[in-house]
């Protein structure tokens, strides 16, 4: 299971990428890609990333921290991969990272 942190799908972050994420993680890695934000938060993620074509590969929302799995978050302390942003500079990095942990 992968758990992406909701905020690295809107700016600065490329949202083309975290399609890209998401589709490497589904379609070659077997992973269930779920998206943690609060409750409230959950049509505006949806309708921002169904409007960009990229919530093809999200299986569902969680509550932050009520999932256990490899994790991309903004912050460390709690994350297994640590980034600010996804953006082209550090996309193939995350690839290989998530590669790494999903073979573990």
């Amino acid at each position: 299971m992968l758990i992406i942190d909701a905020e690295l799908c809107e700016p600065p972050s490329e949202v083309v990428l975290f399609r890209d994420i998401t589709l490497y993680s589904n379609c070659l890695l077997g992973q269930k890609v779920l998206l943690e934000c609060d409750k409230e938060y959950r049509d505006f993620y949806y309708k921002w990333l169904k409007n960009r074509c990229a919530f093809d590969y999200v299986y569902d929302f969680v509550k932050p921290k009520s999932e256990y799995g490899i994790s991309i978050r903004t912050k460390k302390e709690i994350a297994n991969i640590q980034i600010e942003s996804i953006n082209y500079s550090n996309l193939n990095d995350i690839i290989r990272r998530l590669s790494i942990l999903c073979s573990q």
